[in-house]
């Protein structure tokens, strides 16, 4: 089978599509035949050796979407799934201990698979949907706890996790969803996803959100990451929380940091990486109706394998306005 091998840590030419040997699912895996996965930073920072005790050569992807092609010989019989189901699965060690999704064929845990309903969505959007959905629902719900009739400010709000988040908010039910972007020319795009205000962040928002006619949030979904949280815990209200999901500004640590000055009274500071777990916990099959009747959009832009040292150069670059996939097979 194909499937883009990243020979050691390094910038984008260490990734080699290379013909390896077909995995063999193992007792608890199937085996997959990938028809599309989305990319994610993870996979960039991995690539890059930001992931301690991943051991390279290796096969990058925390997630993919695909058909059971086969389990094990000796595998117990019933099957949760038939082979021939079009499956979804996410994280739980995906790109790490496990090679994974860039690739034609991989195996997973039968416990991490969840079955893609009848739906007319296109493999480019449902290869879009798992990763994106697990963190954003499971940041908003798990995370933050976010209630019908709070306010929410989404940190980061132009990647495709953001603009995911601005529209769940309003699907749970918040009252006033705020979204910042370092870029002007973005804020109908953010309005267009679900926000009714929006903040041009220089790196310091505090003060914009203090004189706003609102004022500061119940929760704050912080998907820029160590660079901002610090200025976004000036933004929540009394008790309100903030919750690090993401790393957009590239920066994995905090220098000096304080809790004692840093956090002001009574604001809760908290991080959210999702898991197996999670994935089982969200709604999928009502999300994925909510996309398809329109209620929800996801911008998608689509690639082949051949492609994926240019998919991870736009992705160095900043990405942002749309999710990347990787189309594998078109069925």
């Amino acid at each position: 089978m194909r499937a883009v091998v990243c020979t050691a840590t390094g910038p984008v030419s260490v990734m080699d599509i290379q013909d390896v040997p077909r995995p063999t699912p193992q007792p608890g895996q199937v085996l997959i035949r990938i028809l599309g996965f989305g990319i994610n930073r993870a996979e960039m920072f991995t690539r890059q050796g930001h992931s301690p005790g991943v051991e390279f050569p290796r096969i990058v992807g925390i997630e993919c979407i695909g058909v059971i092609a086969a389990y094990p010989i000796a595998a117990p019989a019933p099957a949760k799934y038939a082979v021939g189901t079009r499956v979804a699965t996410c994280m739980g060690g995906l790109g790490r201990q496990i090679p994974v999704s860039y690739a034609e064929y991989t195996c997973v845990s039968e416990a991490n698979l969840r079955s893609i309903p009848a739906t007319t969505l296109s493999i480019a959007t449902l290869a879009a949907l798992p990763e994106m959905l697990q963190t954003t629902w499971g940041s908003l719900t798990a995370g933050l706890d976010l209630q019908p009739g709070e306010s929410l400010l989404v940190r980061g709000a132009t990647s495709s996790i953001g603009l995911c988040a601005l529209q769940l908010a309003r699907k749970i039910g918040a009252s006033r969803i705020g979204g910042t972007s370092r870029q002007g020319t973005r804020e109908s795009m953010l309005r267009d996803h679900g926000a009714d205000e929006v903040f041009i962040d220089g790196g310091e928002i505090a003060d914009a959100v203090a004189n706003s006619t609102k004022g500061s949030f119940d929760k704050i979904l912080e998907l820029t990451g160590t660079t901002t949280v610090l200025d976004s815990v000036k933004c929540a209200a009394p008790r309100g929380v903030v919750c690090m999901t993401g790393i957009q500004g590239g920066s994995w640590e905090m220098d000096k940091f304080s809790p004692a000055s840093a956090l002001p009274n009574r604001v809760r500071l908290c991080a959210y990486g999702g898991g197996p777990q999670d994935f089982m916990a969200l709604p999928w099959e009502e999300l994925i109706r909510d996309i398809e009747g329109g209620k929800i959009k996801i911008p998608v832009k689509s690639f082949r394998l051949k492609d994926i040292r240019k998919v991870h150069e736009i992705l160095e670059s900043g990405g942002g306005g749309a999710k990347m996939v990787v189309v594998v097979a078109d069925e």
